[in-house]
């Protein structure tokens, strides 16, 4: 066996990340087991062989149907995936194992989990740092499953220069990178970022962001470098968004234009075809406008007109209804004072003749005689006059009571009289008011109308102007020079990261070298295959055409990341990786057997002592090289046809026409 990985030093002695043992736990009370599979570091292989006899079906002697896919997706529920496809294979096995699970040994960085999760809906995952499996089922060792999560979480997230995609801040799960280390079947490895089939690992950017996290995985990315990344992402945006909205501002002033113009004609009521500006003959924009103005000055002048005489009116008739409101009030009191005449209340009399001579004492001005009232002899007589006429009617009550209730009905009469002229009074009041209100608010109206029109006019006057002399807008100015700004801080953060990703070329070449050392264990000298670091589709590359040379690619890829993880400090892979029949990917058989070869012959040199710094878990229908096809490299074997030789020892499912079990 050649010595191709001689130059290559291990730096650690055990992967971060390895299953030692696995339990399909038919039971937990009684504790029985369906199968205990032994797993080592190192090559693991499955082998669902196909039948020997010639008078089984096609489908039993494909090797089709035996557990390999559900043994995959089993090693991930108990490393903390719970996908729809492992939800539907659960759902299988509790029909037949409804007390049961899967149970396993992990190694996670130098700390050892049992692992236990139950096939049934209704049951708790368990997990706790113990030395059995009976400790964590007999509630011996406390049951810390969350912390198993977060373990599982802080071993590979968390050691990571970033734990978030730079451009979406989405984080980064360990599940995005489980996806990579267990690759399923489906996917025919058919692309070497092509993990899930169906299931999807919520990256917002399918194809950038899968990239994003190998790079980082792989050491290709430190915190300086995700810095940068992270700023020319976000100016990357500035810069579309501000290329995006140029093309808008250019067109603006003519869109503007046009709308300013359709306004104002329909304000105007002028034609399509008439011109914008007056000219020798017939209707224009601007000749309406001016005669709009115009109409709307006169209309405001007559309206202010309208309403000066209407306040001066208003003034008359407040000025009357005061008098009226007096002339009621006095009329009040009178009618008030015949009452209590006619009541015989002397303490009434005194008090309401009191206020009628308060009320009657006119305080103020003689406007006709231009003299105090108090100074007026016309005042003075007629106040003295009917202070008498009040003693006398004082002294009549006495003699005369039909006379004084003839006179409080005369008194009566008179003051609803002035009380009714009154309320006639304030309602034409209102209504003058209401109508002056009503005048104001239109020449508010007319006023802002008229300034709106200039305004709009004005406007429209420019823009024509603007567009005569072809000016640019001072907003898109602007925005030319924010775009300029822009590209020119996105080019030196490009140069930066361009410098920063050259400092680390070292990592980059010893990818580079291991890729070729892979390739030509592979291939051969001739196989040319070479890795490109930030390749969105083939970041290992393989300079052959076809199909097979397709899915070798992928292949290659795991197998040197998987190697890196072994031999470098700066790589956060796991050390751990599981392929579900690559053979049947249509990979030709000799590359088949060389790939089987190369990862046996890499745990045998890298090894120190039985103790192999990586797990590598295959499935396959095909047989492996004969050198390989026993212990310790075949380490489960299955087989279609007897219930003993499948995984659960018996179909979770009855056979259908045309149904695929897994």
């Amino acid at each position: 066996m050649a010595a191709w990985l001689k130059d290559r030093k291990p730096v650690r002695t055990q992967p971060k990340l390895w299953v030692e043992t696995m339990w399909l736990v038919e039971s937990r009370e009684p504790l029985v087991f369906t199968r205990t599979i032994e797993l080592h570091a190192g090559l693991n292989i499955v082998w669902a062989k196909e039948s020997a006899s010639n008078d089984a079906s096609g489908l039993a002697s494909a090797g089709h149907g035996v557990g390999k896919t559900s043994l995959c997706l089993l090693l991930r529920y108990v490393l903390g995936d719970d996908a729809p496809a492992i939800a539907t294979l659960r759902s299988k096995a509790a029909g037949s194992f409804p007390k049961g699970g899967v149970a396993a040994k992990v190694h996670l960085d130098g700390s050892v989990w049992m692992v236990f999760r139950p096939y049934g809906l209704y049951s708790h995952s368990m997990a706790a740092q113990c030395e059995s499996l009976e400790q964590l089922l007999d509630g011996a060792a406390p049951n810390d499953f969350d912390g198993y999560g977060r373990a599982l979480e802080q071993f590979s997230i968390g050691r990571l220069a970033a734990r978030s995609l730079p451009g979406t801040n989405q984080p980064l799960e360990w599940r995005h990178l489980l996806a990579w280390c267990i690759r399923e079947q489906r996917t025919r490895f058919d692309g070497f970022y092509h993990w899930r089939e169906g299931e999807g690992l919520g990256f917002k950017r399918s194809r950038r962001d899968p990239p994003l996290l190998v790079g980082s995985v792989l050491g290709l990315m430190d915190f300086e470098l995700d810095r940068l990344l992270r700023e020319i992402e976000s100016n990357q945006k500035q810069v579309e968004q501000c290329k995006e909205r140029i093309p808008e501002l250019e067109r603006a002033p003519a869109f503007a234009l046009a709308h300013a113009d359709r306004q104002l004609r329909l304000r105007v009521r002028a034609e399509e075809d008439e011109p914008v500006f007056t000219t020798t003959v017939g209707e224009s924009v601007e000749s309406r406008v001016q005669a709009a103005l115009q109409a709307a000055e006169r209309d405001e002048s007559q309206w202010e007109l309208e309403v000066v005489q209407a306040e001066n009116v208003l003034a008359e008739e407040q000025v009357r209804l005061h008098e009226l409101t007096k002339a009621r009030d006095l009329a009040k009191l009178d009618s008030e004072i015949a009452r209590s005449l006619v009541d015989a209340k002397q303490d009434d009399f005194e008090r309401l003749t009191k206020a009628r001579e308060r009320l009657a004492g006119l305080e103020g001005r003689c406007d006709p005689g231009n003299v105090e009232f108090s100074a007026c002899d016309y005042v003075q007589k007629n106040k003295s006059a009917v202070n008498m006429t009040w003693f006398q009617d004082g002294r009549q009550a006495k003699v005369d009571a039909t006379m004084l209730a003839e006179r409080y009905k005369v008194k009566k009469g008179l003051f609803d009289g002035t009380e009714k002229t009154v309320y006639n009074q304030e309602q034409l009041i209102l209504r003058m008011k209401a109508e002056l209100r009503r005048v104001r608010v239109r020449i508010a109206t007319s006023e802002s109308a008229r300034t709106y029109l200039k305004q709009s006019w004005d406007e429209l006057q420019l823009k024509h102007t603007q567009r005569s002399q072809g000016g640019d807008t001072a907003e898109l100015v602007a925005a030319r020079k924010q775009l300029q700004g822009l590209e020119t801080a996105l080019d030196s953060l490009r140069a930066a990261e361009v410098s920063r990703r050259s400092q680390q070329s070292s990592r980059v070449d010893a990818i580079k070298s291991l890729t070729g050392t892979v390739s030509t264990r592979l291939l051969g000298a001739e196989g040319h295959a070479r890795f490109i670091p930030g390749h969105e589709v083939r970041p290992f590359e393989v300079a052959r055409g076809g199909e097979a040379y397709q899915v070798l690619e992928v292949l290659l890829g795991d197998i040197v990341c998987l190697l890196d993880s072994v031999v470098s400090e700066a790589s956060n892979h796991p050390g751990f990786l599981v392929h579900d029949c690559p053979r049947e990917a249509d990979m030709s058989e000799r590359l088949y057997r060389e790939f089987f070869l190369a990862a046996a012959e890499a745990a045998e040199q890298l090894g120190k002592d039985g103790a192999v710094p990586f797990q590598f878990i295959v499935t396959t229908t095909s047989a492996p090289p004969e050198e390989l096809s026993g212990a310790p490299h075949v380490i489960l074997e299955l087989a279609p046809g007897d219930d003993a030789a499948l995984l659960f020892k018996r179909q979770l499912a009855p056979e259908l026409t045309g149904f695929d079990l897994v």
